[in-house]
């Protein structure tokens, strides 16, 4: 009966424990970010300047997402628009599609100017830290997509 009760109360401590871990962080887009570059931070130690540089590649990710944001409740009132017409026009689909897909393209080219430009920062010591890590997350996860 005490081993029982015992094991409820140990199970009940670590059940809250972790409601309140979690609860910590924020879960904000900006938060998330944050949270990212401190990670990436201290699993590379970076240097200042390389931290500095990373912020700063944070804070341009951040302004983007934004902006992209802001263009959805625009995108979603076309699209809505759209749908009300006795016909949809297949065209008007397809340069919906089209803008969303530009928009995404250039964030997509602007991650992979930046991670070049951040990658030539790295010492050989940090970039192997880099692929260490990757590998492990790519270990770690792969099985979600199966």
């Amino acid at each position: 009966m005490l081993k029982k009760g015992l094991t409820i109360a140990l199970i009940g401590v670590f059940i809250s424990g972790v409601l309140i871990f979690t609860g910590c962080r924020s879960h904000s887009h900006e938060g998330k970010a944050a949270f990212m570059v401190d990670y990436i931070a201290e699993t590379l130690d970076l240097t200042e300047g390389q931290r500095a540089q990373l912020d700063g590649i944070k804070g341009e990710f951040i302004a983007k997402a934004r902006e992209m944001h802001g263009e959805k409740e625009a995108m979603h009132a076309a699209f809505m628009a759209e749908l009300r017409k006795e016909e949809i026009s297949r065209e008007n689909l397809k340069d919906l599609i089209d803008q969303k897909r530009a928009q995404i393209d250039e964030f997509i080219n602007l991650a992979m100017d930046r991670l070049v430009e951040f990658h030539k920062t790295l010492s050989p010591e940090q970039r192997e830290k880099l692929v260490t890590k990757i590998e492990y997350f790519h270990e770690k996860h792969q099985d979600r997509w199966e």
